[in-house]
């Protein structure tokens, strides 16, 4: 075998170990650990939560039920709960997980850091999803990022260069800013240079989606110049979702959001965050109607399927997906957290996990319950 071959080959087996290494994460932390870090802005609970009643259950409801106890009970699931129309259908928790625990969100933040932008949008604090980020933080300019749009940012379409694992640009990106004192402007700098080309030229913001962190951490950037990304999302997410328990958000030794991967909140309170979203884009102003519309059906489809290959593509921040031939909207974050969002049927469900292995068996639990009437 000469050394050209032999280097395919090598390279062909290490890509295959890559793609088979299952996301794991810390139990312990995931169930409250991060809560507990002093780097983080403490959410207030609700004077006057949102009711989640028990729903009575139909025979369909009760097969679903059954699907749902197997899957909790056989996997490293911490949390499942599933939501029609404000009423529970089912939960369960197992240790370390637990009904008052707050659940780390892994990248589910990076879509409520989206509507966060929406909400800056129809304040008429950003004029424009078509302007330059640079222009509302210039610290992002001499960027690939201060040179996107809002839009691209938004459908991680900057440029930049892909995230290597899980989004991050490098190993130990998430870690070094939550323990290390590493700031999210710096790490913008540092990896700022477009790198989507076309037989070595460069290609325009937009034109390929990559799933990386980057583009979240530049988009909390300007929704903080634009009118606070903390106090924004505070009061007009937050807030509004009427939450039964104290949230936590991570940030970094700047101060500023760990907007990717920073956030928990109890179980029922995920799902609150999600009821929320449904109810803004049914009912919500025209303008986050419309942004809200946008943000939750496909932008750009999910070509490569390197990461996120259940979906089909993403909106803003958001994962987008049609099992079964029904659409529903994703949050997703790595080791296994999910919130999937049936909008017209108003059905929500809400999983944590520690080990990544299973997933396909949620989808056709949710598949299935989306079809149930």
């Amino acid at each position: 075998m000469n050394k050209f071959f032999a280097f395919i080959f090598i390279s062909l087996l290490v890509g295959s170990a890559v793609a088979q290494e299952v996301a794991t994460v810390n139990p312990e932390n995931h169930s409250g650990g991060f809560a507990k870090l002093t780097n983080n802005r403490v959410l207030p609970a609700s004077e006057n939560p949102i009711p989640l009643p028990g729903k009575t259950l139909s025979e369909q409801d009760k097969n679903i039920v059954h699907v749902a106890n197997q899957i909790i009970d056989s996997n490293a699931t911490t949390s499942l709960l599933l939501i029609e129309k404000g009423k529970i259908v089912f939960e369960k928790y197992k240790s370390p997980g637990s009904v008052d625990a707050p659940l780390f969100s892994q990248s589910m933040s990076k879509s409520l850091t989206a509507y966060t932008i929406g909400e800056l949008l129809c304040e008429g604090k950003i004029n424009s999803l078509d302007a330059q980020a640079g222009t509302f933080a210039p610290e992002l300019n001499g960027t690939v990022f201060g040179e996107s749009s809002i839009k691209d940012l938004l459908t991680m379409s900057s440029g930049a260069k892909d995230g290597i694992t899980s989004g991050q640009t490098y190993a130990g990106e998430w870690m070094d800013i939550v323990f290390k004192g590493v700031t999210t402007e710096s790490i913008l700098k540092k990896y700022g240079q477009r790198d989507v080309t076309f037989f070595g030229n460069p290609l325009p913001g937009g034109t390929e989606f990559r799933y990386k962190a980057v583009d979240t951490y530049a988009l909390e950037h300007v929704a903080d110049r634009a009118g606070d990304f903390f106090n924004t999302f505070e009061n007009t997410i937050w807030n509004k979702s009427r939450p039964q328990s104290k949230g936590y958000w991570l940030y970094d030794s700047a101060k500023h959001a760990q907007s990717a991967s920073g956030s928990s909140f109890i179980a029922r309170d995920w799902a609150r965050l999600a009821m929320h979203s449904v109810n803004v884009l049914k009912n919500g102003s025209p303008c986050m109607q419309n942004f809200m519309k946008a943000a939750t059906s496909l932008q750009l489809p999910n070509s490569s399927k390197r990461i996120g290959k259940a979906f089909k593509g993403y909106g803003y921040q958001t994962w987008i997906a049609d099992f079964g031939g029904k659409a529903s909207y994703w949050w997703v974050g790595y080791g296994g957290q999910r919130v999937g969002i049936d909008p017209e049927s108003e059905k929500i469900l809400v999983l944590t996990s520690y080990r990544e292995d299973y997933m396909d068996s949620i989808y056709k639990l949710f598949s299935s319950w989306q079809k149930n009437n």
